[in-house]
């Protein structure tokens, strides 16, 4: 909003002709007798749309220009009152002027000889100007602030998912070195017990990791391709703790098709590895299941005697995505001897 286009010069034209135009209609449609004969009634239309002309021209460019100032000057953003009332001031000083001398102009020319020019032809014709230009102001305005509130409402909108997708990139880049930080620690304990086992622990683990990277970028995955990467990710698990680590996994179909963030699966059982014995004495059984819409992972408590040393990442991180995608809370918590994790599962619009 700063500048006339072709469109304001066109409506101004056609406004113009309205007036006059309405007055033709009533001679002919309604045999109107007030303009006497056809050629008064089409001489008085030619005076009147001349007239209409000049004040709808002169009102509309010359109120829009002192708009265009105050947008500049004075936005509103600044003191709404004050812009209330210097507008209001300054159109209706404008719009009196600029009337009573198009009137006073008409009124010395051969154009008005026949029209009466009193007080309270200034009055009535002032009048009815000042109140057209109060509502087509108002309109511009309402127009004016509805766009700004339209772009301002896509503005919050676009800022919010960049600054939600810049958040969810950064926790997601904690995921990779801690996956591999993880992976690696278990790697060096295989070296030492049982080369073969680390042997094939590498290529399982290269399949596991070609999902971390396929998923980097994504802010949430079907629960269906995060329970097929679970599966390579258990194996690494089992080749390191045989038949003392156990997952069970028993999920209706149609959460299949929901959606979860990407390696969450993945933090929640390293989680349980971490903080529990896991032995052919201590066995780990870790549960995954749905409770409607809900997953749950469940596993046994048995800590580890010595301290283990933690990355701060996993539950925090999910927590922390999850409050970034929905409004949805996870719970984290000791249950008899268990621990339970339960995230909600999404549904995402195409």
């Amino acid at each position: 909003m700063g500048k006339f286009t072709r469109k304001d010069v066109w409506a101004v034209i056609i406004i113009s002709f309205v007036p006059a135009t309405i007055g033709m209609l009533r001679y002919f449609l309604v045999d109107d007798t007030h303009y006497g004969n056809e050629a008064d009634a089409w001489t008085n239309f030619f005076i009147g749309t001349l007239y209409s002309l000049i004040i709808t021209s002169s009102l509309y460019f010359g109120c829009m220009s002192i708009l265009f100032w105050l947008n500049n000057k004075m936005p509103w953003k600044d003191n709404v009152g004050k812009r209330i009332v210097v507008e209001l001031g300054l159109m209706f000083t404008y719009s009196t002027v600029v009337q009573f001398l198009i009137i006073f102009a008409f009124s010395r020319s051969v154009l008005f000889d026949e029209v009466l020019v009193n007080v309270s032809f200034y009055f009535e014709n002032i009048l009815f100007g000042n109140t057209i230009t109060l509502v087509v102001i108002t309109i511009v305005e309402g127009v004016y602030f509805f766009r700004n509130w339209k772009e301002s409402l896509l503005l919050a909108e676009k800022m919010k998912r960049e600054n939600m997708e810049s958040q969810l990139n950064s926790l997601r880049s904690q995921l990779d070195p801690h996956f591999l930080f993880n992976s690696l620690n278990v790697l060096a304990s295989l070296i030492k017990k049982d080369t073969s086992k680390a042997e094939e622990f590498v290529e399982d683990f290269a399949n596991v990791y070609r999902y971390v990277l396929d998923v980097k970028d994504e802010m949430v995955v079907t629960l269906s391709s995060e329970l097929k990467f679970l599966e390579s990710y258990v194996s690494l698990q089992r080749i390191r703790f045989g038949d003392a680590f156990q997952v069970r996994v028993n999920i209706n179909p149609r959460p299949m098709t929901l959606y979860i963030p990407p390696l969450c699966l993945h933090e929640l059982i390293t989680n349980a590895v971490k903080h529990n014995e896991v032995s052919l004495e201590n066995k780990l059984l870790v549960e995954i299941y749905n409770k409607g819409d809900n997953l749950v992972v469940r596993n046994n408590v048995k800590s580890r005697n010595e301290q283990v040393s933690s990355t701060a990442v996993g539950l925090e991180n999910i927590a922390k995505r999850y409050t970034l995608l929905t409004d949805k809370a996870t719970r984290f918590e000791m249950l008899d001897n268990h621990f339970e994790a339960e995230v909600p599962l999404l549904e995402i619009e195409e």
